[in-house]
């Protein structure tokens, strides 16, 4: 038994190296094999990103699509969640046909969250909205949090309560490529999530060594100094991570350093609307897609 399948076969279908190496048309796997242990250590209480994660992000048209949703501390995966209707309020893919439901085709429990064949051409959007959930710390593991996930805006007021409530839900975004078509603009839709990240360019388009730009909106609106992570994995090397913080108009920007599988993520907190309720509530948000390696 490898060490996948000691630490974490329960939860996921296929090894995350394998996954990867499917993920981007010519990566070198010549180390497939030898998957490096940090992969399978279990995510902090502080950083629980939801990121969908592709078998394949290029595809062609009748093609299987096969779309992971990983709970992860970067690319420390977690476990993987199946599909999960009574949590998940909308899952929907955008592309050349227009706007499809995949919560009301798809069965409760289902693992991948999603095994489909490719019925378009150009780029595929697909998008998913969970409901809120809640969690109580104390204020000291509440600090840290803040601290690891870049939350700046947030601070304890009030010395007299030792732990904080938050209430938090999670918007998740991918981008697949289908039969690449000239001026497909679908890379850059804003689906209307509280907290999204917009790309301002099409990855598809783009190589190592190009810069990508994205906008972030906080309840439709440019929000602006925040810091926003970009993450990589290709193959079986180190991941690797940069920071960027957003300008005046919510933009910000990452060079693609290497191929493989890229995605953006952050985490925003404001006081709750309601404090009956929860002290916090917080708001996640990824972004994934593939660059494929140049020849």
């Amino acid at each position: 038994m490898n060490i996948w399948s000691l630490s974490v076969s329960r939860h996921i279908t296929k090894p995350l190296a394998t996954i990867l190496k499917k993920t981007i048309p010519k990566i070198n796997m010549k180390k497939a094999n030898t998957i490096l242990l940090s992969i399978f250590l279990a995510a902090t209480v502080f950083a629980h990103e939801y990121v969908l994660i592709a078998y394949n992000y290029i595809v062609k048209d009748g093609e299987k699509l096969e779309l992971h949703l990983f709970v992860a501390d970067g690319f420390n995966i977690e476990l993987e969640r199946p599909v999960q209707k009574s949590f998940t309020k909308k899952f929907e893919m955008i592309n050349e046909n227009g706007k499809t439901d995949l919560l009301a085709k798809l069965d409760d429990g289902a693992l991948p969250i999603l095994d489909i064949y490719v019925d378009f051409k150009g780029l595929g959007l697909i998008h998913m909205e969970r409901d809120y959930a809640r969690i109580t710390m104390p204020n000291d593991k509440f600090e840290s949090y803040l601290e690891v996930d870049n939350i700046e805006n947030i601070k304890i007021n009030d010395s007299t309560k030792t732990e904080q409530s938050e209430r938090y839900t999670r918007y998740i975004k991918t981008l697949i490529q289908s039969n690449a078509k000239q001026n497909d603009e679908i890379y850059k839709t804003v689906v209307g999530h509280n907290f999204e990240i917009v790309l301002l360019q099409n990855p598809y388009e783009l190589s190592k060594g190009d810069w990508i730009s994205a906008k972030v909106l906080f309840m439709g609106e440019p929000l602006k100094n925040k810091v926003i992570t970009a993450r990589n994995r290709i193959g079986n090397e180190p991941a690797i991570f940069q920071y960027s913080r957003t300008d005046e108009n919510g933009k910000c920007s990452f060079k693609l350093e290497r191929e493989g599988v890229w995605f953006f993520h952050s985490t925003h907190m404001i006081a709750s609307p309601n404090k009956n309720d929860t002290d916090w509530e917080s708001f996640w948000t990824t972004f994934s897609f593939g660059i494929a390696e140049t020849e």
